[in-house]
C-alpha cells in the first residue's frame, strides 16, 4: 500500500510538471503567432510616426525656451531700474523747487533726460496719469475727492508717476481721484 500511494505522488509530480511545459508551449506558440501576423510596414509606420512626434515635441520645446531667453532678455535689466526709479522721483522733486535759470539746474535737468533716454531704449516709459480717467490696473487711488474742475472717476494730481518696462506693470501711479 505505501508503494501505491508512491506511485500515485510520482504520477501527481509528472502531471504538474507536464501540465507546467504545455503552458509554456502555448504561451510561445502565441507570441510567434502574434509576431507572424505583424507586418515590416506596420513597424516602419510606426517607428516613423513615433519620431515624427519627438520631432514635433523637440520643435515645441526649442521654441519654448527661445521665448524664455527673450522674455529674460526683456526683463533682466527690470532690477536696475526699479531701483533707478527713486532716483529719477528726487530729481524730479528738486527740479520743482529750483530756479530755472540756474546753470547747475540746467544741468541736472539735462542729466535725468539722458537718464529718461537711456532707460526708454530697456523699454521704460511713463504712465499718463493727470487729467486721465483712472485705470485701477496702472493707478493706484491714494485720495478720492470731490472737484467741479475735473471730470468724476478722472485724475485729479499725481503724487508718484508710474512706469512700464516693455509693457508689464513696474509701478502703478500713486494718484488722487475726482469723485
Amino acid at each position: 500500500m505505501a508503494n501505491e500511494e508512491k506511485k500515485d505522488e510520482n504520477l501527481d509530480i509528472e502531471d504538474k510538471e507536464n501540465q507546467d511545459e504545455d503552458c509554456i508551449e502555448a504561451e510561445i506558440v502565441e507570441d510567434d503567432e502574434k509576431e507572424a501576423t505583424k507586418k515590416p510596414s506596420d513597424e516602419v509606420n510606426e517607428y516613423q510616426e513615433r519620431y515624427q512626434r519627438l520631432m514635433a515635441d523637440f520643435d515645441n520645446y526649442k521654441k519654448r525656451e527661445e521665448a524664455n531667453k527673450a522674455d529674460f532678455k526683456k526683463f533682466a535689466s527690470s532690477s536696475l531700474v526699479e531701483k533707478l526709479l527713486p532716483v529719477i522721483d528726487n530729481l524730479d522733486r528738486a527740479l520743482a523747487k529750483a530756479d530755472e535759470n540756474d546753470a547747475f539746474v540746467e544741468g541736472v535737468v539735462m542729466t535725468r533726460k539722458e537718464l529718461l533716454k537711456v532707460l526708454a531704449n530697456e523699454g521704460l516709459e511713463e504712465i499718463p496719469s493727470d487729467g486721465c480717467e483712472f485705470d485701477h490696473n496702472i493707478h493706484q487711488a491714494v485720495l478720492a475727492e470731490d472737484s467741479d474742475e475735473v471730470e468724476s472717476n478722472h485724475i485729479i494730481e499725481t503724487f508718484q508717476k508710474g512706469y512700464k518696462l516693455n509693457g508689464r506693470l513696474l509701478r502703478p501711479a500713486m494718484v488722487k481721484v475726482a469723485n
